[in-house]
């Protein structure tokens, strides 16, 4: 079954990277899932060649076999796999329906699931589940999460780089890494993480976007050779702040200029103010934008030094109360220079396209 718009979908049983221009999900009739495939990719471009280039006809053929392989033995011994299979569904989540999110009643996206002429054109966009979410944990006055901007982490964050014409085949170990000192090697095949048997490397990132923030043991089952091994990565406290996340342009944006009304590129010796302009927004921070200038270099921000592009704006979104004062030393022209602006007032709005 295709769907083609995210209106009505129970969010409950169908969680998903919103990033992904494609998802496909394993599943029995009886709702229980057997896996996932498709993923999101820094690589992903913004037009109309936006493929996701880490899709292969091979590994979807591979994630098909082994789906169809966990499927044989749920008919066979439902009670016997099923324990295994329960993490591939996850937690309730805030909101079961992206439509009918804080957000989306206050700016009427209802109508965009039938029109006003009735002509049924409207839809809600897979995209958008992500930030009317956020949206609404500003609106609520909730903290945003990590897993709410860190979401779906990449296997590199583990040290680990996957085949991806494969199910979940080691290419390469990051020295150093949870990965590495846990004794993972290229040429695995990971059988199981976490205890969920792995379809694709969608799968891997769907256990990482689930586990603790506090850390702990990440378990692996792999085959090396004919030999099946268990080997534990030690996961430390706050381990998902170590990836980028800000390749996810729609919520980076959306925090670029709502919070600060600039867009920003990493630097050597900071964070450097890369534009000015509001874009497509119906409303940017006027205040910050004549506070920075193009090709400011951020060192500071409230007194915290060493922040990259991803901390500076997960900082602003998850520490900062609209209505309240930002405070930073920037490098103008060679000079230390400091400036402050306020974040708005008004609860900032998502703008789709």
């Amino acid at each position: 079954m295709r769907l083609v718009q995210i209106g009505g979908v129970d969010l409950a049983t169908f969680q998903f990277d919103p990033f992904l221009s494609w998802s496909l999900f394993f599943v029995n009739a009886d709702k229980t899932i057997y896996g996932r495939f498709g993923r999101a990719h820094p690589a992903t471009k913004r037009d109309k060649a936006d493929s996701n280039p880490n899709h292969t006809t091979d590994g979807l053929k591979a994630a098909l076999t082994r789906a169809l392989e966990l499927h044989t033995k749920y008919v066979q011994d439902a009670p016997a796999i099923a324990p295994s299979l329960a993490g591939k569904t996850g937690p309730e989540p805030r909101w079961r329906f992206a439509e009918k999110t804080p957000s989306a009643r206050k700016y009427k996206r209802l109508r965009r699931l039938s029109s006003i002429d009735g002509d049924g054109e409207g839809c809600v966009h897979c995209h958008e589940v992500q930030r009317t979410a956020i949206d609404s944990y500003f609106m609520k006055r909730i903290d945003v999460p990590d897993s709410m901007l860190w979401m779906y982490p990449r296997p590199q964050v583990l040290g680990l780089t996957f085949d991806n014409t494969r199910c979940a085949r080691v290419t390469a170990v990051e020295p150093g890494s949870f990965a590495a000192n846990a004794g993972l090697h290229a040429g695995d095949d990971v059988l199981t993480l976490h205890g969920q048997p792995l379809v694709s490397i969608a799968d891997v990132q769907w256990i990482l976007h689930n586990f603790p923030d506090d850390g702990g043991d990440l378990i692996a089952t792999v085959r090396r050779g004919g030999e099946e091994l268990t080997l534990t990565m030690d996961v430390p406290k706050l381990w998902r702040r170590a990836e980028d996340w800000v390749w996810r342009y729609r919520v980076a944006g959306y925090a670029s200029w709502l919070w600060a009304g600039a867009a920003f590129k990493d630097h050597a010796k900071g964070v450097r103010v890369d534009g000015l302009t509001p874009g497509w927004f119906k409303r940017g921070n006027r205040d910050a934008m004549q506070a920075l200038r193009r090709g400011d270099v951020i060192v500071t921000v409230d007194g915290i030094e060493g922040l990259d592009r991803s901390a500076l704006l997960a900082y602003l979104m998850r520490e900062k109360k609209l209505g309240s004062k930002v405070r930073m030393t920037v490098l103008r022209r060679g000079k230390k220079t400091d400036v402050s602006f306020k974040i708005p007032k008004q609860q900032p709005e998502v703008q789709g396209y």
